[in-house]
């Protein structure tokens, strides 16, 4: 893995204007996400006691991500990215408001936050799409990668702010004031998509018999571009394995901190700092490296490494081993998944950029829903340490194909 960093690189990504603005604007805005996706929790909890309504609510967020991300993706390549961002943004502060209405005034209930979560869900994808979308075009081709990269360092960042801000909200003046300053925090990302200095929109124009044909139309020529591409055929798939596999061992760091050592809360405290830590790490190695052409490579490497440190900190009984074990697995994760991004803004067409990215984003989350729900049951049926290894392991060898078999030449974008 090339260890070289280059300061040059993303003193150049975040000399663009437009990228600057809108960064300095999306990362409160993921700020504001982790504070109120924490809040959610904390409040269904205290409404119910209840493991199934925790569950519900997740799933009510996620569900509508499978069925609308395609759809969102054909939107974004034929309309303003940006426009359906901002939209995206205003419902998102519209959803907010309303929770954070019903629980300041003492109205909430779990019904109402399932039917809230339901609308979060709907939204999300137009928001994701678009921005996924949206933020290459904001930097030169060169930079691509490193904006994506950046991006992820925000969203990391965030996932660790967001939670301690939380539960000091929380604590201080009540929940409702965690929702109400998620939707104060997106005004800002809303008013920095607003003052993007960027050229008219050219939007794909094709003639169909109905505007639903034309969608549906869109739909399979997107998936069969994907699919059929040499290079982005292997990436979305390669993701998802990761991601049904290693990745939602986060998930289970509870019961790992507290059955394999002991640890409780602080175990679970030690856990999460330290692949927040190796995330952060990872983003910034992929926004201050060197050169563009190898990303392929550090992506499949990335994936193997990640399947590595997975299996051996599902066998590791040292707590002081597997604490860093771990904040590497953070490192060689977010690699992996920024990776995966950018190995596909580098090689898809303009025209399928929405469409591939909906792919993308659609699969990753499925991915992370079933693996969550497998990896869950076979640690309930044969303990932690087996599923985890036996994970790592797989991952590891996927990673391992995707070095060996990888394109070794990949087609030029000519567009």
């Amino acid at each position: 893995m090339p260890l070289g960093y280059d300061f040059s690189a993303l003193r150049s990504t975040l000399g663009s204007r437009n990228f600057a603005v809108f960064t300095a604007g999306n990362a409160v805005s993921l700020i504001g996400t982790w504070v109120q996706r924490v809040a959610v929790g904390w409040v269904t909890w205290d409404l119910t006691h209840s493991a199934a309504w925790l569950g519900a609510v997740s799933m009510a967020e996620f569900a509508p991500v499978i069925l609308l991300a395609p759809i969102t993706g054909v939107m974004t390549d034929r309309f303003d990215r940006r426009k359906i961002a901002v939209l995206g943004q205003i419902l998102a502060t519209l959803q907010a408001a309303i929770l954070a209405g019903f629980t300041i005034s003492g109205h909430i209930t779990p019904l109402l936050i399932l039917f809230l979560q339901i609308a979060a869900g709907v939204i999300q994808p137009v928001i994701q799409t678009a921005r996924l979308a949206l933020v290459p075009t904001l930097v030169p081709r060169e930079n691509a990668g490193h904006a994506v990269a950046v991006t992820s360092l925000c969203f990391n960042s965030a996932r660790i702010i967001g939670p301690a801000l939380s539960g000091i909200l929380i604590a201080a003046v009540g929940a409702g004031y965690s929702f109400a300053f998620n939707a104060a925090s997106y005004l800002f990302v809303i008013g920095a998509l607003s003052s993007l200095k960027m050229p008219p929109h050219l939007p794909l124009i094709k003639q169909h018999a109905s505007l639903l044909h034309g969608i549906w139309a869109d739909f399979g020529e997107g998936w069969r571009y994907t699919f059929t591409h040499p290079t982005l055929k292997w990436v979305i798939p390669t993701a998802a394995t990761a991601c049904v596999l290693t990745w939602p061992v986060a998930d289970l760091l509870a019961g790992i901190a507290d059955h394999e050592y002991g640890r409780s809360v602080g175990g679970l405290a030690a856990f999460t700092s330290a692949q927040g830590f190796g995330a952060i790490c990872g983003a910034l190695f992929l926004a201050q490296r060197k050169g563009g052409g190898d990303i392929d490579l550090i992506f499949g490497r990335a994936v193997l490494l990640n399947g590595i440190c997975v299996a051996i900190f599902a066998v590791t009984k040292n707590f002081w081993l597997a604490v860093p074990l771990f904040a590497l697995n953070g490192v060689f994760m977010v690699m992996s998944g920024a990776g995966s991004q950018t190995v596909i803004h580098t090689h898809v067409v303009e025209h399928m950029r929405g469409r591939t990215l909906s792919i993308w984003y659609m699969v990753t989350r499925a991915a992370l829903a079933v693996g969550g729900l497998l990896m869950g049951t076979a640690s309930s049926l044969f303990g932690f340490t087996k599923p985890i290894f036996v994970a790592g392991v797989v991952t590891a060898c996927v990673g391992s194909v995707v070095i060996w078999r990888r394109p070794k030449d990949p087609p030029l974008i000519t567009d």
